[in-house]
């Protein structure tokens, strides 16, 4: 109503935003970078669905299924499918993903 956000929005924003920062090289932090797998989908020419982006790793606990790259991982997946994560200006991102974060999760 006043336009402030949830404190569960903000630190995602805040986890969101760097890892951007470093997939961009804005940030160097290669431990971070080698956890970050693309998707390469072998004939996706040929499939209906897009894949997602980002390969996000299986949790076999809760621990490592709510760790916060996993959860960074899966809500670029969602925000990739809006815009694009390598060539948007860093406002746009901010903005897309605040509302992707606050409404779609």
């Amino acid at each position: 109503m006043v336009g402030y956000n949830e404190l569960r929005v903000r630190r995602e924003l805040a986890l969101i935003s760097y890892l951007v920062k470093v997939l961009r090289g804005v940030i160097h932090n290669p431990d971070i970078l080698e956890q970050v797998g693309m998707c390469v989908p072998d004939r996706y020419v040929w499939r209906r669905r897009r894949p997602p982006l980002l390969a996000v790793p299986r949790g076999r606990t809760n621990l490592l299924g709510e760790a916060p790259l996993t959860r960074a991982l899966r809500t670029m997946n969602l925000i990739a499918n809006e815009i694009d994560l390598f060539c948007c200006s860093l406002s746009e991102f901010e903005r897309t993903t605040v509302f992707i974060i606050s409404y779609k999760t």
